[in-house]
């Protein structure tokens, strides 16, 4: 596995390992870990589709652009950004939901793939000469020894020779001693047609493209004038039998994290669709720009205009909030813009009164 997926899975490997010393059990542990890991990632799920609404509520805007600046690219970007800083919309902001569960889905992957370090705390070490002495074995069964999932191929080769790892009690014992099955089903085993493990794979599929088909269906109910994802959809349908055909050369272990995990979703995507309505995401949203407005710092312009208005008044200029790096001036900068503010409020009080101002004083 990769660095980024072991930076990420090593604090949800704590989480398996709590669950899995509390209820002996590989598959019931998962059940619990993928729950647990699910509510988590409830709040980035409701961010993510309140960017999507918020893109939606643009898309008609945004389409009466594109055509008004057909022929002027350069223009259509303008006015997108425009609208985009109008609306209070980040053209970005729904990647950043995507990016972290992409980055959870890696770390998670880790884990499941990864018993040995993350259930029993085995050093890389042990784990290496373990891999070492598993290869011939696996290989010589006719399966690919992959260092992506030499782990599970590890207890596989413990189960089926102990005799070979004889000079790793400690490895053999846990191995003894790990609780993998489920309903009688070894998820260790990699599936074959004619036994019960093919029922994983096709129903991790099948799970894969429920959701995929309810949750298309039901974009399309609340923007239905949403254009065609083409291309898109070809992936996302083609996805579930890639699913299917991966799950069929791995442990069975791995499609059924897929089908908890598939599972979850579907409920968490149900429950979501039917509480995250269109009108209360928009309601959500107003009250989003409102607490932004109010915890907005007024720009430079406007404390500018504040502070001319107030000398117009008669009034002492208030301190301005603090200025950010890039609106700093220095003192003569500043002395320059101060002396203006004076001369304007001058000229607009000699107007006021019908004088007539020269000016500097």
């Amino acid at each position: 596995m990769g660095f980024i997926s072991e930076i990420i899975g090593y604090p949800l490997g704590w989480i398996m390992w709590f669950f899995y010393n509390i209820v002996q059990n590989y598959g019931v542990a998962i059940i619990l870990f993928t729950l647990v890991t699910k509510v988590l990632m409830v709040p980035i799920s409701i961010k993510q589709q309140k960017s999507t609404v918020r893109t939606q509520a643009l898309s008609p805007k945004l389409e009466r652009l594109k055509k008004q600046y057909a022929n002027n690219k350069e223009k259509y970007q303008e006015e997108m950004m425009k609208l985009y800083e109008k609306e209070n919309v980040s053209p970005t902001g729904g990647c950043l939901p995507l990016v972290i569960q992409f980055a959870l889905i890696y770390g998670l992957i880790d884990v499941v793939y990864r018993p040995l370090y993350h259930i029993f705390r085995m050093s890389k070490d042990v784990i290496t000469e373990a891999a070492a002495i598993a290869q011939p074995y696996i290989e010589s069964i006719g399966q690919t020894f992959n260092s992506f999932r030499q782990e599970l191929q590890i207890i596989q080769a413990v189960k089926a020779d102990p005799s070979l790892f004889s000079s790793m009690p400690e490895l053999v014992e846990n191995v003894n001693n790990f609780h993998n099955t489920l309903f009688g089903l070894n998820l260790d085993a990699i599936p074959e047609w004619g036994t019960i493990l093919m029922f994983i794979p096709i129903l991790s599929g099948l799970v894969s493209l429920g959701t995929t088909i309810y949750t298309q269906w039901h974009n399309k109910k609340v923007n239905p004038g949403a254009p065609s994802m083409g291309a898109m959809n070809i992936m996302l349908y083609g996805m579930p039998l890639i699913s299917v055909w991966i799950a069929f050369t791995f442990p069975a272990v791995l499609g059924f994290y897929w089908i908890v995990s598939g599972v979850l979703d579907f409920i968490k995507t149900l429950i979501l669709n039917k509480i995250m309505t269109p009108e209360r995401v928009n309601k959500m949203i107003e009250k989003d720009n409102l607490n932004k407005k109010k915890n907005s710092r007024p720009s430079m312009m406007q404390r500018m205009l504040q502070q001319q208005q107030e000398l117009e008044n008669g009034g002492k200029v208030r301190p301005a909030a603090p200025l950010t790096a890039e609106e700093k001036l220095s003192k003569a900068q500043q002395k320059e813009f101060e002396r203006k503010l004076i001369n304007e409020a001058r000229r607009r009080q000699a107007e006021k009164y019908g004088e007539e101002y020269s000016g500097d004083e």
